[in-house]
């Protein structure tokens, strides 16, 4: 699964014939050549197609605001996205999730169903954009999630800021842990967006120069549906093997299991961590 030119693991480099129903949910395209005459504006990203922010994302869901609630929107852009990248790998789930997904989208006019399609094209490019030299990690689902009010205050429940969660990474994650040819593996049991994640690969990647996508593994966990399904779409788009559980931590009592594409192609290398 190791690319040639030592970049991280995208689902861009990934065809299946396997496709989802109802919905065509397909990477960017970018109309003309990136040159140094047509860069990325403010990026010396690698990445071969203009990265959206979280901004943009932003005005097409205030655009839709008068017909969909942010909320509605925003859960349902989530979780489909979740469902068409888990029914492309994950077949011993694909009945149940396929199902699901086409109760969703039964809920929704040709026009919103063409709006959930274009807002996730733009989470997807700017969430696998990290996969390139020079990508920049964030917390972008959580940002995303939070501006559009979705965090539950009588839960307690604000993420953590980014730069605190590359603080916190930076102070945990050390030279001793950063053994050749062994798997390094990061536990979150109450993991919200995946902030605290996306900042320890940061740091494994930036700072350590680990190869995240074949020497690190990643198990989260929360009882917020909509938490996994945000932890979920950011690690698998970055490439990274990686388990996320619907699970209460307190009583451990789990409602569903989520792996990404990396940790299911390298099944015999991670499989002793399910």
């Amino acid at each position: 699964m190791k690319k040639s030119n030592g970049q991280q693991l995208s689902l861009f480099d990934i065809t299946l014939e396997h496709t989802i129903t109802n919905i065509d949910i397909e990477p960017p395209t970018v109309s003309e050549p990136i040159t140094t005459e047509n860069p990325i504006v403010g990026s010396k990203n690698l990445c071969p197609y203009p990265i959206p922010k979280v901004d943009d994302i932003i005005k097409i869901i205030d655009r839709s605001a008068y017909k969909l609630s942010r909320g509605d929107l925003i859960t349902t852009v989530f979780e489909c996205g979740a469902l068409a990248i888990s029914n492309m790998v994950d077949l011993t789930q694909y009945d149940e999730r396929e199902q699901r997904y086409k109760e969703i989208m039964k809920k929704y006019s040709p026009d919103e169903r063409k709006l959930i399609s274009d807002i996730f094209s733009k989470i997807f490019a700017l969430s696998s954009s990290v996969v390139y030299d020079d990508g920049t990690f964030d917390d972008y689902l959580g940002e995303l999630f939070m501006r559009c009010n979705q965090g539950n205050k009588h839960a307690g429940q604000f993420f953590t800021p980014f730069h605190i969660s590359k603080m916190m990474a930076k102070m945990t994650i050390t030279d001793e842990d950063i053994k050749n040819g062994e798997i390094i593996t990061v536990c979150d049991p109450c993991c919200g967006g995946g902030g605290l994640a996306m900042a320890a690969l940061d740091v494994l990647k930036n700072d350590y120069k680990v190869n995240y996508a074949m020497d690190c593994f990643i198990e989260c966990a929360d009882i917020d549906i909509r938490c996994v399904h945000m932890t979920y779409l950011q690690l698998s788009l970055a490439g990274v093997p990686a388990i996320i559980k619907h699970q209460n931590t307190s009583t451990q009592e789990l409602y569903s299991v989520w792996k990404t594409p990396a940790f299911i192609f390298q099944y015999p290398r991670f499989c002793r961590f399910q």
